[in-house]
């Protein structure tokens, strides 16, 4: 089989923000200075600010839904960069394998073009994300200087309400918010792109797997050479797969919790009577925005195990019952055990990530919002 060599042109964009990251090993080192010993720090000690600052904005709904907007998108940002930072080695080896790949025209120009679509489509989605995302940091960025009542671009804890402390802080603020589009082109582009593209190599792996049949003679040697060559290459996918799912898990795990409080706050205040159309309209947007995400992140996964599933009902279909070789026979019932095993995306391993998961997400976010809502009236 060929291997991949023109795909990885998908990675481009994300790769050249994962180097401008400093995040990276290849990235220059001014640049890692400022974006893990003095941006990361500074991050942190103001998620610290900002979750404090609940203690003196409790008052009505609108102060508690802004420091809850607040300390979500930063832990958002932040567990972003915690992720890279802690996984760069297998960042690294997740994006050498890709070259490893089959190339998607192996099995004509039908597939081969399905397959650049769908990682065209990922290319297309990553650029609109983060176009999104510049003009949602232009928004938080100005919003001090345009709106009277609102003093920084996120709500937080100024220490004494003093002057100069609130322009460090905004500009803490700001600098963090223009580094997390990087954080979004690499942490949830790779992710797009990798998912989807082991996707595409389950698909390619069904197909070959469809051209063997079994004869007598020489073809029935052939059949066999490319049998173990499927079979040793679904082993490597899934250890591709589990590679991804090692970086991602506890981001999964942090994600279904932060989406259960990101889905409840925002709906208890569009559903109560005394919030403003403004605030009804901003937690309309965050619920939106925190839902989007989590489709984004949830529904390759579950791509990935149909397409497996797939691939055992493709084993099961290759005419074993031609061949009159034990050995042949032997070995598809065990790599058919082996297919049948579900190919999960987990959260800290005790989430598996799929669409069953995702609309429970939406239920129990709704119910704490009934409950709260009912304790409210």
């Amino acid at each position: 089989m060929m291997r991949n060599e023109g795909e990885t042109n998908y990675f481009q964009m994300c790769l050249t923000c994962y180097n401008l990251s400093g995040l990276r090993s290849s990235s220059k080192p001014f640049l890692k200075i400022i974006s893990q010993f003095i941006l990361y720090p500074v991050m942190w000690v103001l998620f610290g600010m900002m979750t404090y600052n609940i203690r003196f904005k409790h008052n009505n709904l609108s102060e508690i839904t802004e420091v809850f907007i607040a300390v979500c998108t930063t832990a958002y940002i932040l567990l972003r960069k915690t992720i890279l930072i802690k996984n760069s080695a297998l960042y690294e080896d997740l994006i050498k394998e890709q070259s490893r790949f089959w190339k998607y025209d192996l099995f004509g120009e039908p597939t081969e073009s399905k397959l650049r679509k769908n990682m065209q489509f990922c290319v297309s989605l990553i650029k609109l994300i983060v176009i999104s995302g510049i003009m949602s940091t232009v928004v938080h960025c100005s919003s001090p200087f345009l709106v009277e009542n609102i003093d920084l671009p996120q709500s937080c804890w100024i220490p004494g309400n003093n002057s100069i402390v609130k322009n460090i802080i905004y500009v803490a603020e700001s600098a963090i918010h223009i580094e997390c589009l990087n954080y979004l082109a690499v942490f949830d582009g790779l992710y797009l792109l990798t998912t989807t593209n082991l996707k595409a190599q389950f698909v390619l792996l069904q197909k070959a797997i469809e051209s063997i049949t079994f004869k007598s003679g020489d073809e029935e040697t052939y059949a066999w050479t490319q049998l173990k060559a499927c079979s040793q290459y679904h082993i490597y996918l899934l250890r591709i797969h589990k590679k991804i799912n090692k970086i991602y898990s506890e981001f999964f795990l942090c994600t279904y919790i932060l989406t259960i409080w990101g889905t409840c706050v925002p709906l208890f205040v569009i559903f109560n009577n005394i919030s403003n159309f403004a605030e009804v309209v901003e937690s309309m947007f965050i619920a939106f925005l925190i839902n989007a995400l989590l489709v984004m992140m949830f529904i390759p996964a579950s791509e990935i195990e149909i397409e497996a599933e797939k691939l055992a009902l493709q084993i099961y279909f290759i005419n074993w019952y031609e061949t009159k070789n034990l050995k042949i026979r032997k070995f598809i019932l065990f790599w058919l055990m082996q297919a049948q095993v579900p190919v999960r995306m987990t959260g800290g391993g005790m989430l598996i990530i799929n669409r069953s998961l995702m609309l429970q997400i939406q239920r129990i976010g709704f119910s704490l919002t009934t409950l709260l809502t009912g304790l409210t009236t």
